[in-house]
C-alpha cells in the first residue's frame, strides 16, 4: 500500500533547525505517534517532529511511491527557510516541500525526487551523486558544488531550477546536469571536471573559468568571454535535441530554443588544457 506522510508546520521557528532526519526512508513503517516522536535539533536543544508539525498519514491515492523499495511519499508544508538539510542524503522515494527550504537541501542526495515549490538556500544539492531536485523558485549560492575542503562537487543526478541561482553554481562538478531557467551568479561551473550546466537567463562573470571538462550552455549572451576560451565552430551539437527533450519531459521547458538551435561553440579553459566546451545560443535572425 502506498502511504503519504504529511507534515504541516505549526509556526515558523525563530532559530535554525537541523532537519536531516526528515526523509521518506525514515518514515517507512512508522506510526503517526512514532513520527511525532522523531528528533529534531532546534539550536542546541533536542526537540521532536510533533513539537513543530501537525502529522497526518494517509493512503496515497495518486501514487508517488518509490516502486523499487516501497518508500512513502513525504510532504512538508509551511515556511521552512529555518529548516536546514531537508532531503540531505536522501536515497529514494518522493519528498515535496510546499514552501521555501533552508541551506543544504538535497545535499549528498543519491536517489529519489525532491521538489521544492518555493526558494531554497545555499548548497542546494551539494555533492549529490544521484536523484533529481526540482526547485520552482530560486536557489542560493553553491548549487551542486563541493563543500569547502573538498575537491569534487556534484557527481550525478539532475538539478532543475525554474528561477535564478547564485554564485559558484556547479563549482568543481564531476557529473550530472544543472539547468537554471533564470539568471545565474558569478563563476558558474568554476573548475568543472565533467557534466552539464545550462543557464537560461543572464549569466554572471567568468562562467566556466578553470573548467577542465564538461559543457556549459548559455542561452543569453554573457557580459564577457574569457581570453582563454577559443572559438571552434557554429552549429547544433548532436546531444542538444536529447537534452532539450529530457528537460521538456521534466516540465522544465526552455523558451526561444528549438531542437536544432544554433550555437557558437568554444573550447575552454585553455589554462586547463581546453577540453571543456562553452555553447552560446544564437537567436534566429
Amino acid at each position: 500500500m502506498s502511504i503519504k506522510v504529511q507534515l504541516t508546520l505549526r509556526t515558523t521557528p525563530t532559530i535554525p533547525m537541523e532537519a536531516e532526519s526528515l526523509l521518506p526512508e525514515n518514515m517507512m513503517d512508522k506510526s503517526k505517534d512514532e513520527i511525532k516522536s522523531m528528533p529534531l535539533l532546534a539550536g542546541n536543544r533536542m526537540e521532536t517532529v510533533g513539537d513543530h508539525f501537525h502529522v497526518k498519514t494517509t493512503e496515497n491515492q495518486q501514487g508517488g511511491q518509490d516502486e523499487e523499495n516501497g518508500l512513502p511519499t513525504l510532504e512538508l508544508t509551511g515556511n521552512l527557510t529555518r529548516f536546514k538539510r531537508l532531503g540531505e542524503a536522501m536515497s529514494g522515494g518522493t519528498m515535496i516541500v510546499n514552501g521555501s527550504a533552508g541551506f543544504h537541501a538535497g545535499a549528498q542526495m543519491s536517489g529519489g525526487v525532491l521538489t521544492i515549490t518555493g526558494n531554497t538556500g545555499d548548497y542546494l544539492g551539494a555533492m549529490m551523486t544521484g536523484g533529481r531536485i526540482v526547485v520552482h523558485g530560486s536557489a542560493g549560492h553553491f548549487t551542486g558544488s563541493a563543500y569547502r575542503g573538498f575537491t569534487s562537487g556534484m557527481s550525478g543526478g539532475t538539478i532543475l531550477i525554474h528561477g535564478d541561482a547564485g554564485n559558484l553554481t556547479g563549482a568543481r562538478m564531476r557529473r550530472g546536469t544543472i539547468a537554471v531557467r533564470g539568471a545565474c551568479g558569478d563563476l558558474a561551473a568554476f573548475s568543472m571536471r565533467a557534466g552539464t550546466v545550462l543557464i537560461g537567463g543572464v549569466p554572471g562573470v567568468r562562467a566556466g573559468a578553470n573548467m577542465i571538462r564538461g559543457t556549459v550552455i548559455l542561452l543569453t549572451p554573457p557580459q564577457e568571454m574569457l581570453p582563454t576560451f577559443r572559438y571552434n565552430y557554429t552549429g547544433s551539437p548532436s546531444f542538444w535535441p536529447l537534452l532539450l527533450a529530457s528537460l521538456d519531459r521534466a516540465d522544465c521547458a526552455l523558451p526561444d530554443v528549438k531542437p536544432h538551435s544554433t550555437f557558437e561553440c568554444y573550447s575552454a579553459d585553455f589554462l586547463e588544457g581546453g577540453r571543456g566546451e562553452i555553447l552560446l545560443h544564437r537567436l534566429a535572425s
